[in-house]
């Protein structure tokens, strides 16, 4: 004799789906909270990349060596005698050969006649005055960056001439005999320095007074 198979009805299968379905629920409960867990223990999940802000001054290449920096001195002044003897500086004093209190605008080192005078820094003669009557002779000489340097009471070298191009430290004359506006000095060389056609303090670029 068979057994009749007993079919469910149509309440039990609904149970059963609702059973499935909370199961279902909470599963899915469960997946959300261990997921929002994660990320609150390790807040850079999901989170951009922050950009290093030196990152712009690396080079493109990293294996290949920064541009090395100029060290060269060419455009460091010195001072244009090899003994140095400051005897005025850029300051307002008593001009013994004016006798008055004047504006002296540029440095004197002292040094004999026939010193050697040199090029305080790379540049392209600008003008070579052989006959002045204030200063005996005067060599001036143009450099980068809107810089210009003037030799007073000198004899310059010996076909020298506009447009030549001297290097710094290149023997440009030599001191002359005192004469003209600052005779009573003894014998000298007068120094001064223009940028962008003002004239300026040469120990601005030279440096010497503080050492």
């Amino acid at each position: 004799m068979k057994k009749e198979k007993i079919k469910p009805t149509k309440k039990k299968i609904l149970t059963y789906y609702l059973i499935l379905a909370s199961c279902l629920l909470v599963a899915a409960a469960i997946t959300v909270g261990v997921v929002f867990g994660v990320k609150k223990n390790n807040p850079t999940i999901d989170k951009p990349p922050v950009e290093n802000p030196d990152d712009s001054n690396k080079p493109d290449d990293p294996d290949k060596p920064d541009k090395p920096v100029d060290t060269t001195t060419a455009y460091e002044f010195i001072v244009p005698v090899k003994d140095v003897n400051l005897t005025q500086s850029y300051v307002f004093g008593y001009d013994k050969t004016l006798d008055r209190y004047t504006e002296h605008k540029g440095m004197d080192f002292a040094a004999a006649a026939g010193t050697e005078v040199l090029a305080a820094v790379d540049g392209t003669i600008e003008n070579v005055y052989t006959q002045d009557q204030l200063y005996g002779a005067v060599i001036e000489i143009k450099h980068e960056n809107g810089f210009m340097t003037v030799y007073k009471f000198v004899t310059p070298a010996e076909n020298l001439k506009k447009g030549d191009k001297v290097n710094r430290g290149d023997v440009i004359g030599t001191v002359a005999t005192a004469t003209g506006v600052e005779i009573q000095d003894g014998d000298h060389l007068h120094f001064e320095v223009f940028e962008n056609g003002k004239r300026i303090d040469p120990d601005l670029k030279l440096n010497i007074i503080s050492k």
